[in-house]
């Protein structure tokens, strides 16, 4: 009785090393990120510093910064009511610019479609320009390389969605150079890069 004691107790301490190995191979695989679902848009691409005009330039003749959005889904998305800021998802609520809601046309992004914003426009009498003109959105705020960090944007919720790659001086990167625009390496993956030829409103 004794034998069959001990090895019954042993096959016990074998199932549960076997038990502690196997959790402890779950506890160290890695977990996979959360997939993007229809009405999560993604910053795409973002240019600080457009040197040509590729996609406005204001009344004082300045060009302008931009920042584009992509639609991963399989359904047009309307991101009126959303927010958008400058300084990543540690942007102070009182930073963040809502995206109107009296012009679907201008803002719903189509299904693996592309939504460029203007930042830092001014008209005529140097005033910020802001809102929707010509179904162009415009940001009154800027893009800098030194006072930002990264383009963010929430739901009309307030739940933080996405941010683009850092592209001051302490990102991943460097600061961004003018005339390039740091983006997805291909619509929508995870991998960032700095473009020598920006692709606003385009496949990257």
């Amino acid at each position: 009785m004794k034998k069959i004691k001990f090895i019954l107790g042993s096959l016990a301490v074998v199932a549960m090393m076997a038990t502690v190995s196997c959790n402890k191979d779950e506890a160290t695989e890695p977990v996979p990120e959360p997939e993007l679902t229809d009405g999560a848009v993604m910053v795409n691409e973002v240019m600080t510093k457009d040197t040509v005009g590729l996609v406005y330039t204001d009344a004082l003749g300045r060009t302008c910064d931009w920042s584009e959005f992509y639609n991963p889904g399989e359904k047009d998305v309307n991101i009126g009511g959303y927010f958008i800021g400058d300084d990543g998802e540690a942007t102070d609520n009182a930073d963040k610019y809502e995206i109107p809601t009296d012009n679907a046309a201008a803002t719903t992004i189509k299904a693996k479609g592309y939504l460029v914003i203007v930042w830092g426009a001014k008209d005529i009498a140097g005033n910020d320009y802001e809102g929707i003109h010509n179904d162009t959105i415009f940001c009154s705020s800027s893009l800098s390389t030194k006072k930002d960090k990264a383009v963010a944007v929430w739901d009309a919720s307030g739940k933080f969605i996405d941010e683009s790659e850092d592209f001051t001086a302490n990102g991943p990167f460097g600061k961004l150079e003018d005339g390039k625009s740091l983006g997805r390496e291909a619509d929508g993956s995870k991998t960032w890069k700095v473009f020598d030829v920006a692709t606003p409103g385009k496949k990257n």
